[in-house]
């Protein structure tokens, strides 16, 4: 028996890593007898294919079969209620973990996913008593931290998380650079963004990617700063991704830059003349000018060479 739940195991794994979970559960609804990894294989399949409701309900039910959840269902659990905002099913795996807080001892990824799933269901200030509590602490415990009051718009806590991270000794990863990055330049915060991005290579050993220069475009862009934003796409590694100059297109917007616009245009639609947002963005730079005959031609070539769904979807970012 113990060989055959062994080989049933491996079979739902395959299915699961081929994207079947469907197919996994069948696999696992015929095995003798299943154990914690059987449970974990198809929660995880569950999981991965955005299928939370059966996830939850495999918990449950392993937990009635007299199985107790291990470090990978734990973790697992607290994904799917992280992105499903189930924060309390969340708080009920969290008081079963500190009921055997040794887990949190032996595997710093288990407390990382619970600073993560309190972020993602919006509790930050839960999510950074966790994460104080927690007894290991690496850069991707704080990035859970960042990126939730990133995503909240909350610049202030996003730097302050920050420095506290640096304090501690930690060095910050691509991950939380790219969140500072970004707070910075949503919050017009140019001269800290400057700091940071000139800091990644020197202070700390990261190159930029494309990410993080688009997010010093916009900096850049959005301050006005025009020649510092050209300055900054001419060391991207060709070819340039339009989604940069569509980047700067957008501040060309904001400051009505016609010239700047133009050519920023032009760029983005050599690299893909498919991108919606390009051709939005142009005409509101023709129009805001009161080139109206300009816009309408822009407008034309966005329904001549864009899919019907973008047509009918404005959003710059298309």
């Amino acid at each position: 028996l113990e060989k055959d739940v062994v080989l049933g195991n491996a079979v739902m794994d395959m299915y699961v890593k081929c994207g079947m979970p469907s197919k996994a559960l069948k696999v696992f609804e015929a095995l003798p007898f299943r154990d914690v990894v059987s449970f974990n294989t198809l929660i995880s399949g569950f999981s991965q294919q955005g299928q939370s409701h059966e996830a939850l309900d495999l918990y449950d039910q392993m937990q009635n079969e007299g199985l107790y959840p291990d470090i990978v269902t734990f973790i697992c659990m607290l994904k799917v209620c992280g992105s499903t905002r189930a924060i309390a099913k969340g708080k009920l795996i969290h008081e079963e973990i500190k009921n055997n807080r040794d887990l949190l001892e032996k595997d710093i990824a288990l407390g990382n996913a619970l600073v993560d799933m309190y972020a993602k269901c919006g509790e930050l200030s839960r999510a950074r008593e966790v994460l104080k509590e927690l007894p290991l602490r690496n850069a991707a415990s704080w990035n859970a931290l960042i990126v939730g009051y990133a995503q909240k718009g909350q610049v202030h806590e996003v730097l302050n998380c920050f420095e506290e991270m640096k304090s501690e000794g930690l060095s910050p990863d691509e991950v939380t650079l790219l969140c500072v990055l970004n707070a910075c330049s949503h919050a017009g915060l140019v001269d800290k963004a400057q700091t940071v991005f000139g800091d990644m290579t020197k202070k700390y050993g990261i190159s930029p990617n494309l990410q993080h220069h688009t997010c010093m475009v916009m900096a850049f862009g959005s301050g006005g700063y025009f020649d510092k934003a050209i300055s900054v796409i001419k060391t991207i590694p060709s070819p340039v991704d339009p989604t940069v100059w569509i980047a700067l297109l957008d501040a060309c917007r904001k400051w009505g830059n016609v010239r700047l616009g133009m050519l920023a245009f032009d760029q983005a639609l050599q690299l893909d003349p498919n991108r919606a947002g390009a051709y939005v963005l142009m005409a509101s730079i023709y129009a805001g000018a009161g080139m109206q005959e300009d816009a309408e031609k822009v407008e034309a070539m966005r329904v001549k060479f864009c899919s019907p769904e973008e047509v009918g979807n404005k959003h710059v970012g298309g």
